[in-house]
């Protein structure tokens, strides 16, 4: 099973930091990012010329056997993750994220050959709320990710941690896949919103819902707009599903049976936006306390 860290090869830094680098639409936000480590722009240019020459060094030798054990320590990804975190304000990353994947893509085909057929999570980074991650499935090229940091909750980390491991065991199995393995996706997706923003306490009742339409508030300016409308749409009724997978008996306003509620969640086409939604709350939860946080110790390859 893949590693549930964010370690990255020195070339996804290269290729961020030259992204970086050559944009001027985010830069005065990367000024007042930077200068609190004590630099300028220009370290952008020095950092992405420094990790080209490691992966240069690393591109000659690597295969699908060595290239997680070439990939940089997390603190790396915590930098950079940091850095990302002053762009939060600036609308979403999803066009910034598939700039990247898709310069570390070509400069894989040209510079290792042995990974033509192969993306190792080292070399798949991705980058949701601002938040720099890899992906880490060996099926889905942008899900389960795993981000540079995790929100400061050791609970919400742990619970996170088990929903990603949970999906890479489903991936092993050939759909429809088991009714109570997918039900689990649904408890933990739950019982992490509802710890991310936790409703009030009643009088009157909000629960569950009332966290998840706080946390797609806040994603509103995170994602595109069909993005955001897809995940709309995947959480109406949500909890009422949830709620009879969890109580087995239908509730109030919910018009199928546990049998049927359960055939609705056994594969991955039905359970994917699940998983990106929550994905994405934990994401912007990272860059959003990276924001205020203590500038990490800067880092060389």
């Amino acid at each position: 099973m893949a590693e549930l860290t964010c370690k990255l090869s020195a070339l996804v830094f290269a290729e961020l930091y030259r992204l970086l680098g050559a944009t001027t639409v985010h830069s005065d936000s990367l000024d007042d990012r930077l200068s609190q480590l004590g630099y300028d722009t220009e370290w952008l240019v020095e950092a992405s010329e420094a990790y080209e020459l490691k992966w240069r060094s690393d591109a000659i030798d690597i295969d699908p056997d060595t290239a997680e054990d070439l990939a940089l320590p997390g603190e790396h990804s915590l930098l950079a993750s940091w850095l990302l975190a002053g762009l939060r304000n600036a609308g979403h990353s999803y066009d910034f994220s598939a700039d990247l994947r898709a310069a570390v893509q070509r400069r894989m085909g040209a510079d290792a050959q042995p990974l033509a057929r192969f993306r190792p999570p080292s070399l798949s980074p991705i980058i949701r709320g601002w938040t720099l991650g890899r992906v880490v499935s060996i099926t889905d090229p942008l899900l389960p990710m795993v981000p540079a940091a995790y929100p400061s909750d050791p609970h919400i980390t742990a619970a996170y941690h088990g929903l990603v491991e949970h999906v890479l065991h489903l991936e092993l199995l050939d759909p429809p896949w088991p009714e109570l393995a997918c039900t689990a996706t649904y408890v933990r997706t739950g019982g992490l919103a509802e710890a991310l923003r936790p409703p009030p306490s009643p009088p009157p009742y909000l629960g569950l819902s009332h966290s998840i339409d706080l946390l797609m508030s806040e994603a509103r300016r995170h994602v595109p707009t069909d993005v955001y409308e897809r995940l709309r749409q995947n959480w109406i009724r949500w909890v009422e599903r949830r709620n009879v997978l969890t109580h087995v008996a239908p509730g109030n306003g919910w018009d199928r049976t546990f049998s049927e509620s359960a055939e609705e969640v056994r594969t991955w086409e039905q359970l994917e936006l699940t998983i990106l939604g929550i994905s994405q709350f934990v994401f912007q939860e990272v860059s959003h306390e990276l924001l205020d946080s203590v500038p990490p110790v800067a880092c060389s390859p």
